[in-house]
């Protein structure tokens, strides 16, 4: 098998059991605002004394916040582009869905990498692997 094939078949077998949609799937009843995602992908500008930007891939200013896990939540939530999506109103609400998420994607790496040792139990770059499959399904670990 080549990495080639070894990356179609842990797309297909992720697909199969179908990706989670950040924050949709990991949302539970509490207080929450509504935010409309510009069409392009989201990434986290620089720190500057303890605030984030969040711009488009473009380098256009998104949306401005307090917290890296907020900005996390948005970036993750970009994934959705060009829709309405609910952020909860409470910090602690925030946190536990971003670090739910996180555990989510490190579950999916993890299998991916026990999957590429027993196929290429000679090769050690994962690293490579795992970051195309997770480009290929329109997935970021920040």
């Amino acid at each position: 098998m080549t990495s080639k094939e070894f990356i179609t078949k842990e797309i297909k077998k992720i697909s199969q059991e179908g990706v989670k949609i950040f924050p949709d799937d990991f949302l539970f009843p509490c207080d929450q605002n509504s935010l409309r995602l510009p069409p392009d992908e989201l990434i986290i500008g620089n720190e500057f004394f303890g605030s984030y930007d969040v711009l488009t891939a473009k380098g256009d200013p998104f949306h401005h916040t307090d917290t890296l896990l907020k900005a996390k939540y948005l970036v993750y939530s970009g994934r959705q582009k060009d829709r309405e999506i609910k952020i909860p109103g409470d910090e602690e609400n925030i946190k536990t869905m971003v670090k739910n998420y996180e555990k989510y994607l490190d579950t999916i790496l993890k299998q991916i990498e026990i999957d590429h040792r027993s196929s290429f139990p000679e090769n050690k770059n994962v690293n490579k692997i795992v970051n195309e499959v997770f480009r290929l399904l329109n997935l970021k670990r920040l």
